[in-house]
Parts: structure tokens; sequence; C-alpha cells
């Protein structure tokens, strides 16, 4: 079997036509961008030497300028800007920091299904990516005529109405109970035999491992659209390999997410999920592994 292994070589990474961030979608002056893509989400991050309202006010001039709705939202530890722009789904976080702010913007591929019941030229706010099952926020929005400095006042004042300080304070917190989810199943919808286990850091876990000869395609949006409907944002990839002879198949893959329960930073609970199979055209063996994590407020909170 070990053999077989010889005739895979990571070639490029499987993937739908690749997108990116939107012309008009560009990062506060100054700033040094990070981007991480794969083949449906960009993820791109900085901090700015700027005021969150100045951020804030950056991009309701670009939203303004391509036609969009704007509506930036208090979500307890900074401002939310989401967006179902033409190109992708649109999620901006703005956090303050001691050196200004820090922001990241997440471009997620529009699914098939939202693709096809979208009007031309129809433009409105809605959730992106996650499903969530919590209680709908009673938080208002801000109103639309507000400049960015009331905006930011606003949220000032809902962030100390909800006791949590625009500059909260953070304490120890244990790590969430080590259950494995009964929505984490098999790609078939059958559920899964977990075991505990250690991972690398010696602490304990839960695993599962199954093989399938259902298409990597479908286990590979099968997990992502999974993780995303349950609060764990993924983030994933999927690379082909190929024979001596140059035969390519998807090789190997993986998506992960994470979940903050109380928000972030704070304890949390990660999943991770790869795929991959050793001869071409035979079965994927996929694995599961479910951890939890306490969170530390002295070390730098």
């Amino acid at each position: 079997m070990r053999k077989m292994l010889a005739f895979f070589a990571l070639a490029r990474a499987f993937s739908q036509q690749p997108f990116s961030l939107p012309a008009w979608l560009q990062s506060y002056p100054g700033a040094t961008v990070t981007v991480h893509s794969s083949d449906s989400i960009i993820e791109s991050s900085y901090t700015a030497a700027a005021q969150p309202a100045d951020i804030v006010d950056h991009y309701r001039k670009l939203f303004e300028a391509a036609g969009l709705a704007f509506q930036p939202n208090s979500d307890g530890l900074g401002m939310s800007i989401r967006s179902a722009a033409p190109e992708c789904d649109l999620l901006i976080q703005i956090r303050s920091r001691t050196e200004g702010a820090f922001v990241k913007v997440n471009c997620s591929a529009k699914s098939q299904s939202s693709l096809a019941s979208a009007s031309p030229g129809d433009v409105k706010v809605i959730s992106s990516g996650t499903q969530s099952t919590r209680a709908p926020s009673t938080t208002p929005a801000p109103q639309a005529h507000l400049t960015a400095s009331e905006m930011m006042e606003q949220h000032k004042r809902i962030a100390a109405e909800m006791g949590l300080g625009v500059h909260r304070q953070y304490h120890d917190a244990a790590a969430p109970p080590l259950v494995w989810p009964s929505w984490l199943v098999n790609v078939t919808g059958a559920a899964v035999r977990a075991e505990t286990g250690i991972d690398q850091a010696k602490k304990p876990m839960l695993r599962a491992r199954y093989t399938t000869n259902v298409p990597m395609t479908e286990i590979y949006s099968f997990y992502r659209e999974l993780l995303n409907a349950h609060e764990y944002p993924a983030r994933s990839s999927m690379t082909t390999g190929h024979t001596m002879t140059g035969i390519q198949q998807n090789a190997l893959g993986y998506v992960e997410g994470a979940n903050y329960p109380d928000g972030a930073p704070g304890a949390y609970s990660t999943i991770y999920v790869s795929f991959d199979r050793q001869v071409l055209n035979g079965p994927i063996t996929v694995s599961l592994r479910f951890m939890t994590h306490e969170f530390i407020a002295s070390r730098g909170y």
C-alpha cells in the first residue's frame, strides 16, 4: 500500500474557478494586508493606525461608490459589516486595538443556490456564511444617517448597556465540555463512532475515522457547509495528485473551524476534518477530530 503513495505528488490545488476580493474593496490606506485564500473563501486582515470610526467611514465611502447598502452593526466586540456583494458574501469586522484598529475581511463564494435565486441588481444585507441557532440579537442597528463618529459612540453606549464596556475585562474560562457534537456525522448522514485520544499537546480529544467511496469534492463541500451551519467558520483546502503516468485526481484535503461560545478571545472548541486516498480511484479515508481549549486571561488580556 505504501508503495502506491509514490504515484502521488502534490500538484496544483483543487478548486473551482479561483476568485479574488472585489476590486473596489480597498484596504485602509497605509495598512499592510495579510491574505489567506482557498477555492471558496478569501480572508484578508490588517492593523491600521487609525480609529475604528475612521475605518468604518472608509468602508462607507467604498460601499456607496459601489452602490451597495451600508449597515454597520455593533456586535459587542466592535463593528461588523455584512453585505451580499455581487462578487461574494462579505463580512467585515473592525476591532479596537491599542495601536489603532484591527480589520478582518471575509469574502465567501456564493453558493449555487444563492446565485440561482438572486435577481439581477438585487442587493440586500444578509447574514454571511454561518447560520446561528442563538436567539436574534435585540441590539438596534445604527441609523443610516449617523456619521461614523456617531456610530462609534452608539457602539460604546450599547456595549456599556450590555455590561461589556468598550475595553472588556477578560477572565479565565474552562474549556467547553468535551462532548462529540451529534451533528458531526458521516458524509452520508450516518452517525460516526467517536473514541477518546490525545492531541499533540497531550490533551484529550475525541476522534473518529471511516472510509467512503463518495467523491472527494462532495466530502469537501459537505463538511464546509456543515461547519459553517453550526457556527464553526470553515477554512479549507483540497489538493490534487498525479500518478507517474500523469493521471490527476483529488488526493487529499481538509476542513477546519473554531467556535467561541462566549465570544473571542475566550474558551473555544475546534473541529478538524481531513480526507485522503492512497491509491488511484481507491477509497477515501475521512478523519474527524474534536478538541476543546481553555482560556487564560492573564496572558496578554
